[in-house]
């Protein structure tokens, strides 16, 4: 039985010439042509037949009878996370509240579960003012061709003027599709007014958007996150960049009648290369 048929492309559903068509437990093949167009002749009528071709999804078709088919090929899908093994140090200033301060990132290697990142952020005027906030995130545990997720957990803490603390921790999680990044959450905030000497706490949902953005030699990110209690709405801001071991960030974050405009400026180190070039 001849069998004669057209591979093409899943992206833009061109022709895709060269494929490798083998009838499987077999060595007949053939190859397709410059319009993607294939013949083969076969013994079996449910013969099955082997899709291959480099950069491209091995597929497997079973004829079932049919003497003419087309075949979608699917890219094939490699991603390398560039995330991992890091150790970043950043002087920050805040340009409203608190002129001093500092963050530190620390990146696992790269496990079966994805990479475990952890980051700390102190920020003070020596005074009445603290600002800090950190975080856990659990990068790429699930990960596809199409999208890939992060799990985190963070924390902000404010003392503001002798006015008021509060404490805000969440719960996220985030989708990354392409270069969109959508966020959803859930927060529990506590705020304490130091005159009234209450304490006030509520939870609510936490929503978020983001994108990363290509800018060369510069590779970025920009987030902005909004957080919705009982009385109180919590917004955060950040746009993130670096280039090889250089790193900066701007973040905006506003709670009540504390708002804060952080800049930050820092430098990277990969652990794994420094062991790799020991080793050696």
């Amino acid at each position: 039985m001849t069998v004669t048929g057209t591979v093409i492309t899943s992206d833009d559903k061109s022709a895709l010439p060269g494929v490798n068509v083998v009838e499987k437990g077999t060595e007949n093949g053939a190859n397709t042509n410059v319009d993607g167009k294939f013949s083969i002749t076969v013994n079996d009528p449910n013969a099955t037949l082997v899709f291959s071709f480099v950069g491209f999804q091995t597929q497997e078709f079973q004829l079932k009878g049919q003497t003419e088919i087309k075949l979608t090929l699917k890219l094939d899908c490699y991603k390398d996370f560039f995330d991992a093994y890091h150790i970043s140090l950043y002087a920050n200033s805040g340009l409203v509240h608190n002129p001093l301060g500092g963050q530190i990132e620390i990146t696992s290697p790269y496990t079966s579960i994805g990479v475990i990142k952890g980051s700390y952020s102190y920020q003070t005027n020596l005074d009445d003012n603290v600002f800090q906030s950190g975080q856990v995130e659990l990068s790429h545990p699930i990960s596809t061709c199409e999208f890939d997720m992060d799990f985190r957990w963070s924390f902000r803490k404010v003392s503001f003027n002798s006015d008021f603390e509060s404490f805000a921790n969440s719960g996220e999680a985030q989708l990354n599709l392409r270069n969109i990044n959508l966020i959803a959450g859930y927060s529990h905030l506590d705020v304490t007014k130091i005159a009234e000497n209450t304490t006030k706490s509520s939870s609510g949902i936490l929503l978020g958007l983001g994108r990363d953005i290509f800018f060369r030699p510069f590779y970025g990110t920009l987030s902005a996150k909004v957080a919705i209690y009982d009385r109180n709405v919590e917004y955060q801001a950040e746009f993130k960049s670096g280039y090889r071991w250089f790193q900066y960030f701007i973040r905006y974050y506003k709670l009540d009648t504390f708002d804060e405009l952080s800049l930050g400026i820092g430098a990277q180190l990969s652990y794994y290369n420094y062991k790799r070039r020991k080793k050696g």
